[in-house]
């Protein structure tokens, strides 16, 4: 199975590991995802993403999210923002600007969860407020 299944995941990486209840959340990652070597910046609606729903195995499968959650009686719903968008992920630790491409985002309790795309076609998942959206793909060259 192309997923690993991390716990763990949210705890360590946007401090979401843990429902009220104390319970760890499950979230499936894609980690096997080929790299890719340009997206048409110009045209984000070519890239795969997931707008409006949750995403799906298959999703994940297909390169359209990056992960998907079992939210253990939680409230989960998909987050209301633009994708697919272009944002910086800011590094909680060095404030270092990377851009990538917002290609999903849900909501499971409180926590405001987001997949992404780095240029180079690698997946990634962040917080909601680790990102910095930019209206224009010219914000990456600067």
């Amino acid at each position: 199975m192309r997923n690993l299944i991390l716990g763990f995941f949210c705890l360590s990486l946007i401090n979401c590991g843990e429902n009220k209840s104390g319970e760890k959340l499950k979230i499936n990652v894609d980690t096997e995802t080929p790299t890719m070597d340009k997206f048409d910046l110009e045209n984000l609606d070519n890239i795969p993403h997931v707008a409006g729903r949750l995403a799906t195995e298959t999703d994940v499968n297909s390169g359209a999210a990056t992960f998907i959650v079992d939210s253990q009686g939680q409230e989960h719903k998909p987050l209301d923002i633009q994708i697919p968008a272009l944002a910086f992920k800011i590094d909680i630790n060095t404030n270092k600007k990377t851009p990538v491409i917002v290609i999903q985002g849900e909501q499971v309790g409180e926590q405001q969860v987001v997949g992404i795309k780095y240029l180079d076609g690698s997946d990634g998942v962040c917080a909601l407020s680790e990102l910095e959206f930019v209206e224009s793909s010219e914000k990456f060259e600067n």
